[in-house]
């Protein structure tokens, strides 16, 4: 994903409390309209929670993000995109991840 639609550190910390929260099958998508960015944020938390191994973390990280670039592409309000994986995600292929997250991208828009 380029890095003008990651959302970092510094602007996670700075949005205020969620707007909208929406679930699916392996994520939960916080949505957050915030004005200070330029446009589309995203990022992508998987805790240990969901998978003790690290491996397994990034393997979830790099499919959410990998979905979500093409998606992010089409769209210009500056909203701040936070999807939270959940324990089904360490089992989930990759067209189901990109299958959910457009999902989930639908409901909130």
């Amino acid at each position: 994903m380029p890095k003008k639609y990651r959302l970092s550190r510094a602007d996670f910390m700075r949005l205020p409390k969620a707007a909208r929260r929406i679930h699916g099958t392996y994520f939960s998508l916080t949505v957050t309209p915030s004005p200070r960015l330029e446009g589309p944020r995203a990022a992508c938390v998987v805790s240990k929670k969901v998978s003790a191994r690290s491996v397994d973390r990034n393997r979830i990280e790099r499919r959410c993000r990998e979905s979500l670039r093409p998606l992010l592409a089409g769209m210009k309000e500056p909203t701040a995109f936070i999807f939270f994986a959940k324990r089904e995600a360490a089992s989930a292929t990759f067209a189901e991840i990109r299958k959910d997250i457009g999902k989930l991208l639908e409901r909130c828009l």
